[in-house]
């Protein structure tokens, strides 16, 4: 299975986009555990939304994170609460967690409740700051791989590549060969 699919964006960018606008101040993602150990995404409901954790390794790889990120942009309204909902999600869920939240997604036609809760938390985040000029011509460099008749379609690419590429994980996308969206895809976008 391919993590987060062409359908499944489409599924799951709808559903994110209800659930954005339709969240209130109920409450919901405002839950406190005094323990995380009964936090879990084999558990529906039980995600603590509201924790601190000490920042490491991350347990998302980058293609899962980039897909995430891609699905759930699907305007630039929602740059901010995506990477909000993302940076929650990097430290503490693995590919597993993901596999299973988009299964409940397909196969139920269930939003799962963490899920839900990541992003009412995260609704009114702003979007992280531009790529920096050094940042954008790495990205640039390897897009047009020293060919000067992609240099415009890489520059527009480059864009939507800052809306999903966290700046800091730049080197671990250019390294990764099966991310999807990969360059290709990002120049698709200009076209």
């Amino acid at each position: 299975m391919t993590v987060f699919g062409r359908t499944k964006q489409h599924f799951l960018r709808l559903v994110v986009v209800v659930a954005l606008t339709s969240a209130c101040s109920s409450g919901v993602g405002q839950a406190r555990y005094p323990d995380n150990s009964d936090a879990s995404f084999d558990n529906p409901g039980t995600l603590a939304t509201d924790t601190t954790v000490a920042r490491g390794e991350y347990l998302l790889d980058i293609s899962t994170t980039i897909a995430f990120l891609d699905a759930c942009i699907s305007d630039s309204g929602l740059v901010g609460p995506c990477h909000c909902a993302s940076e929650l999600l990097v430290y503490d869920v693995d590919a597993s967690d993901i596999a299973g939240l988009e299964d409940r997604i397909s196969a139920f036609n269930e939003f799962p409740p963490e899920l839900a809760g990541l992003l009412v938390q995260c609704r009114a985040e702003e979007r992280p700051p531009v790529w920096s000029a050094a940042t954008k011509e790495i990205y640039i460099a390897a897009c047009t791989q020293g060919s000067n008749r992609l240099l415009d379609l890489c520059r527009c690419a480059a864009f939507r590549a800052a809306d999903v590429i966290p700046e800091d994980r730049l080197p671990e996308f250019l390294a990764a060969t099966e991310s999807r969206p990969n360059m290709v895809d990002f120049i698709n976008t200009c076209l």
